[in-house]
């Protein structure tokens, strides 16, 4: 069960980010059916208003030769041509298949009569001159039947319009959301993995700790074991036996530090933070300044952890000094304040006056094995303090420039309660 719940927990992103893929392409194609949709419409909209038109142009020109019929008692050729384009208007309007989606069923009602009215009244003049005065008497009828009907094509038209606008924006409103939320997506899935491969490095680490610690402990006990028994008259070259010693109590630092990478998320002894660096100081020759305020000094860490880490970084800053006539290494303790978002943590800062590092040298300066001295300590090294401050959820950063010193900056969290 628990290897079916991280599975799928491990398929969760690549299932977020197929989601958001699928919903993105569906809104795109959604996107595209509604402009051509809205292509279409207007295209029609078009077909309608301007079939309207046509027919109340033809009804203008019918009415101004019926007129001007009336006045001179002759008809020009032109009225024929102009009745006959009305009638064929008219039936290609009614004609459309999406007419009755445009006009309201009054308005074909209209259409029909116009019609049938431009076939008995209108047709007639025609063949017969006496028709005319019957054919104007109809003209007012027919031009407001045609008025009525191009209104509603146009209403309906600016309706149409404003709707399919509507519907256009929301589909592309909802492509941004889909692309958004794919961007999201693919964003949680790169996060999501980031913090696999640092989990898993550092799950690799505290492995390589615990398998560290369980084959040498018991060795390296025995050699101390071992050579307590020794003194200078025993041993064939007795300037070795002082290094001997002091390079087994290398191995035991190396060895504790390992042990507490290993087993940090384990309840360890907690001290305030005043009563570590006191009990540091106490068996350090040399003494750097302190400087760490109240609230600082009160807060509760891990005993064994804290002491490891600040007895390197002192370690280290001392080595970068040892050569200056005006050597300076100090301890910087406060607490950063509290937002509205984040708590407060403890911030823990080792700096010295040494030669400092170049960018290049930075850059390698947490690297596994790098080092620049090759002095006699061996100890956790910048590797290993940086293993531990993650073991204990928190940050390291290191600042340096040439002639200018180095500052280890390390923030750990405040443990509530």
């Amino acid at each position: 069960m628990t290897r079916l719940s991280s599975t799928s927990r491990a398929a969760l992103p690549f299932i977020c980010l197929g989601i958001a893929l699928v919903l993105c392409g569906w809104t795109f194609f959604r996107s595209e059916q509604y402009r051509a949709e809205s292509d279409l419409r207007f295209g029609q909209t078009y077909e309608i208003q301007w079939r309207t038109t046509q027919i109340r142009e033809r009804l203008a020109r019918i009415h101004g030769d019926l007129r001007l019929a009336r006045a001179t008692g002759t008809r020009e050729a032109r009225l024929g041509r102009e009745i006959f384009l009305l009638e064929a208007n008219i039936a290609q309007l009614l004609k459309l298949e999406y007419a009755r989606e445009f006009l309201r069923p009054r308005d074909i009602e209209l259409l029909e009569g116009l019609q049938t009215i431009a076939q008995t009244s209108l047709r007639p003049v025609l063949d017969d001159g006496a028709q005319i005065e019957l054919a104007l008497s109809r003209m007012p009828d027919l031009e407001q039947r045609m008025f009525e009907v191009s209104g509603t094509a146009v209403a309906h038209a600016e309706t149409l319009n404003t709707a399919l606008h509507i519907a256009a924006s929301a589909s592309r409103n909802r492509f941004l959301f889909a692309s958004a939320l794919a961007l999201a997506a693919l964003g949680y899935t790169i996060i999501h993995y980031r913090n696999v491969l640092v989990r898993r490095r550092d799950q690799q680490m505290r492995s390589f700790s615990t398998l560290y610690v369980h084959m040498t402990r018991s060795r390296v006990t025995a050699l101390r074991l071992f050579l307590d028994y020794q003194d200078e008259a025993s041993v064939r070259h007795p300037e070795m036996l002082s290094a001997a010693k002091e390079a087994v109590q290398q191995l035991e630092t190396i060895t504790l530090g390992l042990n507490s990478i290993a087993y940090a998320d384990d309840d360890t002894p907690r001290e305030p933070l005043s009563a570590v660096l006191a009990a540091l100081m106490a068996d350090k020759i040399s003494k750097p300044a302190v400087l760490a305020d109240d609230h600082a000094g009160a807060v509760s860490v891990p005993s064994m952890q804290v002491r490891l880490l600040i007895d390197e970084l002192l370690q280290n800053a001392e080595a970068a000094v040892k050569d200056s006539p005006n050597a300076h290494v100090a301890i910087l303790a406060r607490l950063t304040k509290a937002s509205m978002s984040r708590k407060p943590k403890l911030s823990l800062e080792v700096v010295d006056n040494g030669p400092g590092m170049t960018s290049e040298v930075l850059k390698k300066a947490a690297n596994p094995f790098f080092s620049t001295k090759a002095g006699s300590h061996t100890g956790l090294g910048l590797t290993g303090c940086a293993q531990m401050v993650a073991a204990l959820k928190g940050k390291i950063s290191i600042a340096s420039q040439p002639g200018k010193g180095t500052s280890v900056k390390v923030v750990l969290p405040i443990q509530s309660g």
